[in-house]
């Protein structure tokens, strides 16, 4: 991908607005919160391990040792700020789990004259 194709496939949020409206297909992406959850050092561990997988929160808990409260606690937060998804998938001994996954590729955060703000690449 070209930088002139990368640019065209961030979109951009100001810091400050919550959510920017854009396209129906593609999902809101809240600034603010986004911001929020990338100081939290739980929500981090949870993207890094979601983003080699796509997981349960079982899974999560298990895996990085936290109690599940902390992982949907967190988990609600980051897919209300529309940096992951979850999905339903069913085990092989017939119980339903959520799975979740991170949605967004990358994300720059920029310094501009008229404010900060946020570029997210899906």
């Amino acid at each position: 991908m070209s930088q002139s194709d990368s640019a065209r496939a961030f979109q951009r949020h100001a810091v400050g607005s919550g959510a920017s409206p854009r396209n129906n297909d593609d999902p809101t992406v809240d600034t603010t919160e986004v911001l929020s959850l990338l100081s939290d050092e739980y929500a981090r561990e949870m993207l890094n391990a979601l983003v080699e997988d796509p997981l349960s929160a079982r899974a999560l808990s298990e895996r990085l040792d936290m109690s599940r409260a902390t992982i949907y606690r967190r988990l609600d937060r980051l897919e209300s700020a529309g940096v992951i998804e979850s999905s339903m998938i069913v085990d092989p001994d017939g119980h339903h789990r959520k799975r979740f996954s991170v949605v967004v590729d990358q994300m720059q955060l920029l310094f501009e004259p008229d404010g900060v703000s946020l570029e997210v690449g899906e």
